[in-house]
């Protein structure tokens, strides 16, 4: 007898040993696999992932400071007039085209952006940097997307495609704000970090700077000195749009002719800033594309529709050139303005009537084609579409 309620006791202990290993086995998988949604102190997941630890692929590059493996890749920037090639294959062309960014939405637009044409990913990209450029004047401040990208990291060719996305959206970026002269994109990294563990992998997204290291333009050491010459660019736009006066056409040629008589063009190609608006308007010393910047940040000013489009140009001497200059809207038309062009290089004493001065000014695509071609090629061998240009002049 006693021996039969000994053995009744060891089966119920046994019972009672499976019951509950069945109950925490019920638990760690409602946990673990996030069925349930369970207070963070009380989650097992949390203890087994603290004692495996986050491991890293190994394969990212560079390792930053915190021992944090990380992917880098540089942005592949190709301004119109210089071409510097970094680290990375041209963006594959399938990720510009969408469904409801058709060539003919293009043509009938009234307003231009490059962000209209990106892909999905881009456009995100895009539209989280432009809101934290305020930030992004201190060099090293780095935009953090989370897990946003997490299920594209997960599917095959979706590195690829973020790659692509991100290159697009920074130059895109550039160029539809010709205002951001202090950063260079060149200098700019995406960011991928993978955290590994029981759970899966988890990829996490930042943009910014790599290590510490500042993405300023070289010749701004600091998030004051790019203030101050921000506030140098606005007082000297505000003296030019101080000489404003009648209709919108009457305001365009003054801008123009302001950019023709005070800039210089750089043919050494040798100064600082000579591809952005800082060397335009505050050293007047620059090339097409600084040319260009400085004519659209002001026509933005104005809220005249203004691009800066890029392709190749037939030089006086016969020979083709990369080169950007401007489209302007007037009356629901679009007109070509070569500000570059239009303010010739005079060697010695020498002197051009002023109607040299208006060659490539207001101009229709039937005589402006003669010599220029579009490309939209801000980066790699993507072809952004512009709008479609007056037959005839202005």
């Amino acid at each position: 007898m006693k021996k039969s309620n000994q053995n009744g006791f060891i089966n119920m202990i046994i019972y009672l040993l499976i019951l509950i290993i069945f109950a925490v086995t019920v638990y760690a998988c409602l946990d673990i696999l996030e069925i349930v949604k369970l207070p963070e102190k009380y989650r097992i997941s949390k203890w087994i992932n603290q004692t495996l630890g986050d491991f890293q692929m190994q394969e990212y590059e560079p390792v930053d400071s915190n021992g944090e493996e990380q992917k880098t890749i540089a942005v592949r920037n190709e301004n119109s007039s210089q071409i510097s090639y970094h680290n990375v294959e041209a963006p594959n062309m399938n990720t510009l085209a969408t469904s409801n960014n058709s060539t003919t939405e293009v043509e009938s637009a009234t307003y231009f952006s490059y962000y209209a044409q990106l892909d999905y990913y881009a456009k995100i990209i895009y539209t989280e940097l432009e809101k934290n450029l305020e930030n992004m004047k201190s060099g090293t401040y780095n935009v953090n997307f989370g897990t946003t990208f997490d299920d594209l990291l997960h599917e095959e060719g979706g590195e690829d495609t973020l790659n692509d996305a991100f290159q697009l959206a920074i130059n895109a970026l550039n160029f539809d704000n010709p205002e951001l002269f202090y950063i260079d994109i060149s200098k700019v990294y995406l960011l991928t970090k993978v955290t590994t563990k029981l759970i899966g992998t988890t990829y996490t997204v930042e943009i910014g700077s790599s290590n510490g290291k500042s993405y300023l333009n070289s010749s701004f050491a600091n998030e004051q000195e790019v203030r101050q010459a921000i506030a140098g660019i606005e007082s000297q736009k505000a003296k030019i749009k101080s000489r404003l006066n009648g209709n919108v056409e009457n305001k365009i040629r003054i801008v123009h002719d302001y950019l023709v008589e005070n800039l210089e063009y750089d043919s050494t190609l040798s100064k600082d800033n000579i591809y952005n608006i800082y060397g335009a308007l505050i050293n007047k010393i620059t090339v097409c594309e600084g040319y260009a910047r400085a004519f659209k940040a002001i026509m933005d000013d104005l809220e005249i529709p203004c691009l800066i489009a890029c392709g190749t140009g037939i030089n006086s001497t016969g020979a083709t050139e990369s080169h950007a200059w401007n489209y302007v809207m007037i009356n629901e038309k679009w007109y070509a303005i070569d500000v570059t062009w239009d303010d010739p290089i005079i060697i010695g004493n020498g002197y051009v009537s002023r109607d040299v001065n208006y060659r490539y000014y207001l101009k229709g695509s039937r005589e402006f084609f003669e010599n220029h071609k579009e490309d939209g090629e801000i980066v790699g061998n993507t072809n952004f579409k512009y709008p479609t240009l007056s037959v005839n002049d202005y």
